[in-house]
């Protein structure tokens, strides 16, 4: 079965362990999880984030399909402050057949 990017934010709460700064509670962080639908590729962000010692509170928003063709222009429009945060357009295809997850730049919050 082909695999998609799909593309949703996640609210992340502080769990043992994990990389927080003191005095943050939690996170909103954008993630990038190749998957067969969405479905599955929420459950393999949530597994990614928990892996990391977070603790998975909420979707927000919707889930997203990206096209993997139109990655440098998402990249660019999105995320125009820190393209090279993200893997290139020429690394994505075979990320995506790999099944990877990877996150945007995390935005921590104070509860």
């Amino acid at each position: 079965m082909k695999n998609h990017l799909f593309e949703f934010q996640m609210r992340l709460l502080r769990g043992d362990g994990c990389d927080m700064p003191e005095g943050i509670d939690g996170a909103l962080v954008v993630c990038y999880a190749s998957a067969s639908g969405y479905e599955a590729a929420v459950k393999k962000g949530v597994l990614a984030a928990a892996q990391m010692h977070y603790i998975f509170d909420t979707v927000v928003g919707n889930v997203r399909e990206i096209p993997v063709d139109s990655w440098s222009t998402y990249v660019e429009s999105v995320w125009s402050d820190c393209p090279d945060f993200f893997p290139s357009h020429e690394e994505l295809p075979s990320l995506v057949q790999q099944g990877v997850v990877f996150f945007g730049p995390f935005a921590g919050f104070k509860d």
